[in-house]
């Protein structure tokens, strides 16, 4: 069985966190952006985990082999470390800067349909597009949301990023070794008519069952369509997608059907449903589906 390796970059760190945070507080966004494209084309050519794992992906999702590849790689690289430069201009105290940088809202009224039914909300997204960017502007609005995380590499970056986070009022419940609550926790907040956020596409080891996508075998959590069987819970698929003219677009889509019967029986094509969904989605995207761990298997 293919299982997927967790991210173990020498670029994810307290002090670098705290760098671009104070880097981008100094200098306009455009300069920070500027910034960002050299850090990540650096950042490929010094780490090469990165742009092997990325040719892996991104080859299997769309074909492309080759300049063309190459070409894909690189932006996708430059779009991911624009992404964290954003980031850091809204960490903090300055969450209300995220507004700033939304164009456009849609699919806010599945949010609320979900909401209404008082069953709980599972926010499903994925390392696609700017995650972080959508949990900020979710919190500002007023939503009760609680983030699922799995650890940091370090309990200070840990530390970090979860008072960032409790400043807007948002919950986070960690997972993983050390965490057998945690499934417990969950539970509770949607029975609570809560707000529940998590990514599903890189399940840590045991939590994820194998679907297909690209015609290819990967690991899905499974977290979320176990929620949904044992509360009645919507799952409903939400992104945070970065436009050409450098403004986001935040999304949310219609709530994900969910089969009913046995959880032996149906668990499955559940999670395939919610897999089938972000195939979409990273086809129309690729250059902003930032899994830098190899996801696929051979066969």
């Amino acid at each position: 069985m293919h299982r997927i390796q967790p991210v173990r970059s020498p670029l994810y760190n307290l002090s670098l966190f705290k760098l671009g945070f104070v880097t981008a507080q100094l200098l306009p966004r455009a300069v920070s952006q500027r910034i960002a494209d050299r850090f990540a084309l650096w950042s490929l050519r010094n780490v090469p985990s990165i742009g092997a794992a990325l040719r892996g992906n991104l080859g299997v999702a769309t074909g492309r082999q080759g300049a063309a590849l190459e070409s894909l790689v690189r932006e996708n690289v430059c779009a991911f470390s624009r992404m964290f430069a954003d980031y850091f201009l809204c960490a903090g105290d300055r969450a209300t800067r995220a507004r700033e940088f939304v164009a456009e809202w849609s699919g806010l009224d599945h949010l609320e349909a979900a909401r209404a039914r008082g069953k709980g909300t599972i926010l499903v997204t994925g390392h696609l597009g700017h995650w972080e960017l959508g949990g900020l502007l979710l919190a500002l609005s007023g939503l009760p949301l609680t983030v699922v995380t799995l650890p940091e590499p370090t309990p200070e970056l840990m530390h970090w990023r979860e008072a960032s986070r409790r400043r807007l009022g948002i919950e986070t419940i960690a997972v993983g070794p050390g965490h057998d609550f945690a499934f417990v926790e969950m539970l509770r907040v949607l029975r609570g008519n809560g707000v529940l956020a998590m990514l599903v596409d890189r399940p840590y080891s045991g939590t994820g069952m194998p679907v297909r996508q690209f015609g290819r075998e990967t690991q899905f959590s499974t977290a979320a369509a176990m929620l949904a069987h044992h509360t009645g819970a919507s799952i409903v698929p939400a992104f945070v997608l970065r436009r050409a003219d450098s403004r986001y677009c935040a999304s949310a889509h219609a709530p994900i059907e969910q089969e009913s019967g046995p959880l032996r029986e149906t668990l499955q094509p559940n999670v395939q449903r919610i897999a089938d969904l972000f195939e979409s989605l990273i086809r129309r995207h690729p250059e902003q589906w930032f899994n830098y761990v190899p996801l696929f298997s051979h066969s």
